[in-house]
């Protein structure tokens, strides 16, 4: 048997349902991500800085400017000259780790001389 709303309960339900139906006509959708919480302080004072009420204005602020921008412009922007052109796994460094050990033992006299801070036990199958 289903239970009846009380007048609370309904009311919070129109409410909700208003709400929900506001959001559609105006097309608002919720976004949700994970962000690190030193960018979130920043944001929260950049808030404050600024005079945002709601991080809400601001995030929509900088959607804003940046679908404004050329999109020559929003490229040069999402350019990250500090990042690494590649990147290297920890599966392949294991697997170059294990060629170079190969090549060596094909090669008699060679030695590998690691530096004492870099010293790591190292899998030799025989």
């Amino acid at each position: 048997m289903a239970e009846e709303k009380t007048g609370v309960a309904k009311h919070s339900a129109d409410y909700r349902a208003r709400k929900k139906a506001l959001a559609e006509k105006l097309g608002i959708e919720k976004v949700f991500f994970n962000m690190p919480a030193g960018i979130k302080s920043a944001m929260a004072a950049e808030i404050e800085q600024h005079g945002y009420d709601q991080v809400q204005e601001l995030w929509q602020d900088l959607a804003l400017s940046w679908i404004a921008q050329e999109p020559e412009e929003r490229a040069r922007r999402l350019e990250r000259p500090d990042a690494p052109v590649f990147y290297i796994s920890p599966k392949l460094a294991r697997q170059f780790e294990a060629a170079s050990m190969a090549e060596l033992r094909r090669e008699p006299g060679d030695e590998v001389v690691r530096p004492a801070c870099c010293q790591q036990p190292t899998q030799e199958h025989g």
